[in-house]
């Protein structure tokens, strides 16, 4: 029996309609995630002023970060040459989301096991590896971390103390494990260098030239 052409044309018109409505959802998800936001750029002046070589900072940055219209550096710094130094770049995405930090903060200086039990943050970086670079290099896609000599009496205590240095993404990079992990080495190498100096750090920081 053949279907009578006013019920072919109900279901044609309701699953047309299914289908528009379906995509203007899709659509919709799409522009609240941000599909459709232009990137923004970050410049070698957008970046922190304690961050070495800002231009080539920019570079990375601009090769692994999550897209966002437009992203923020907070520069927040003591460099007073004792156990009080510290240095910290934050980048900050269009809805003021962290997005990555450079830091390096100091610490009484104890065996690299200790260090790394105490220091490295939580994350789902995935499995540490390690890279040659101060006294112990760590790192994984999420966080480089550096454990660098730096005054062998500290002007207050008189003991070794050290400094943590960090690049630290908060969440995934747009880039392949490996790709992450190697641009987050790069960027903590390149700020513990300056750091370092920074401090007027008295030992050897047994960084790679």
């Amino acid at each position: 029996m053949t279907e009578p052409s006013d019920r072919r044309s109900l279901r044609k018109s309701l699953v047309y309609g299914g289908s528009v409505a379906a995509a203007a959802v899709a659509l919709l998800l799409a522009y609240l995630l941000g599909a459709f936001e232009e990137r923004g750029t970050i410049g070698s002046a957008d970046v922190c002023p304690n961050v070495p070589d800002r231009q080539e900072a920019a570079k990375l940055l601009n090769s692994v970060l999550p897209q966002a219209a437009t992203y923020r550096f907070t520069e927040r710094k003591d460099l007073t040459p004792d156990r009080h130094f510290n240095s910290r770049c934050n980048a900050d995405g269009g809805d003021d989301d962290l997005l990555i930090t450079l830091s390096a903060q100091m610490g009484s200086d104890r065996p690299w096991q200790e260090w790394a039990d105490r220091e490295i943050p939580p994350n789902s970086g995935g499995d540490r590896t390690y890279f040659n670079a101060g006294a112990k290099g760590i790192s994984n896609a999420e966080v480089a971390a550096i454990w660098v000599p730096c005054y062998a009496n500290e002007k207050t205590s008189k003991r070794p103390w050290n400094m943590t240095v960090f690049a630290r993404s908060y969440g995934a990079l747009e880039a392949s494990d490996k790709k992450a992990r190697q641009t987050l080495i790069t960027l903590a190498t390149d700020f513990a260098r300056k750091a370092h100096k920074d401090a007027k750090c008295d030992l050897p920081s047994k960084l790679p030239r």
